[in-house]
């Protein structure tokens, strides 16, 4: 079976995911994806899940951090910028709520695990992967490390505040607290909310988690090492973006340049080699910054036509 291409890949999922090392441009690929989709007719969410990024700047406008926004410049496109701190907020609110008084005994202790910002998070993360009001929704991801602990943790807190509340049910019962085995439920079912966004993830008909990279060494193995650690979610990667490649028509004999691109030269023959099941898409290293509505389209061209 003839494998899709780029373009075929973001047209028929729903739910895009574009992740990579720390710098290598995966705000600009997810967003130039998202103004591309919005183009085409399709009711587009772009949603940040990387602490360090603001859509706000790529966009030129104020994006919320809690509440979606609309994207002034161009039709069918919102976008949400999620805030560790604030979805915390969020986060600690619901649960307090959900387990009543028994976060007043011992909520402070449970709520406050030193994982609780990046759990909040991925529970934002979460809400979106239940998404039924647009056609596309695309995930700018935390860098790799950060994305792959914010997948396995979750199930590791909600066990663990399950077995904290087991083992704390007699001393409850004679401090006068009324255990409740809905709230056990209520948090189980939290649990398998997660489960199920994680097989969302992992399910190729309507997800695709795409890597972005530069020809170096580094990103080179950062990325072998992300496909790797990413299959064991069972999360396949269909596509690698190449960014920031030197374009051969600027060389001119300029022995900088010249050596740069010999160097990328070496990677790219690298990426073709270790990862021949993918699709591999370049892009060319541009001469200003790529931010706003119409430099994201130009790059949205490249990647998609």
């Amino acid at each position: 079976m003839k494998p899709l291409s780029l373009t075929e890949i973001v047209e028929s999922k729903k739910f895009l995911f574009f992740g990579g090392k720390g710098g290598v441009g995966k705000t600009t690929m997810a967003s130039a994806t998202a103004s591309w989709l919005a183009d085409q007719g399709y009711k587009t969410l772009i949603v940040a899940t990387d602490p360090t990024v603001s859509l706000s700047a790529i966009y030129e406008q104020p994006i919320g951090e809690t509440e979606i926004t609309i994207i002034d410049k161009q039709e069918n496109l919102c976008g949400l910028n999620i805030n560790p701190k604030k979805a915390m907020g969020v986060f600690q609110s619901r649960m307090n709520n959900m387990m009543e008084g028994f976060s007043t005994l011992f909520g402070s202790e449970l709520l406050s695990t030193p994982c609780t910002e990046e759990i909040a998070a991925f529970d934002q993360f979460v809400s979106h992967m239940a998404d039924t009001e647009h056609d596309k929704v695309v995930f700018d991801t935390a860098p790799t490390g950060h994305t792959l602990r914010e997948l396995s943790m979750p199930f590791d807190w909600s066990g663990y505040i399950t077995n904290q509340i087991e083992s704390r049910k007699e001393l409850s019962e004679l401090m006068g607290f009324v255990y409740d085995e809905n709230m056990i439920n209520d948090l189980k079912a939290e649990r398998s909310r997660y489960d199920a966004a994680v097989r969302a993830l992992s399910d190729e008909t309507i997800s695709a988690f795409n890597l972005v990279l530069l020809p170096e060494k580094l990103p080179v193995d950062e990325t072998e090492r992300a496909v790797e650690d990413l299959g064991t979610f069972g999360i396949k990667v269909p596509a690698l973006i190449i960014n920031e490649v030197i374009p051969r028509e600027v060389l001119q004999g300029n022995w900088f340049l010249e050596r740069r691109r010999a160097t990328q030269d070496k990677y790219l023959a690298i990426i073709g080699e270790k990862f021949q099941d993918k699709v591999l898409r370049e892009v060319p290293l541009f001469e200003t910054d790529i931010y706003g509505v119409e430099s994201l389209r130009k790059v949205g061209k490249i990647l998609y036509g």
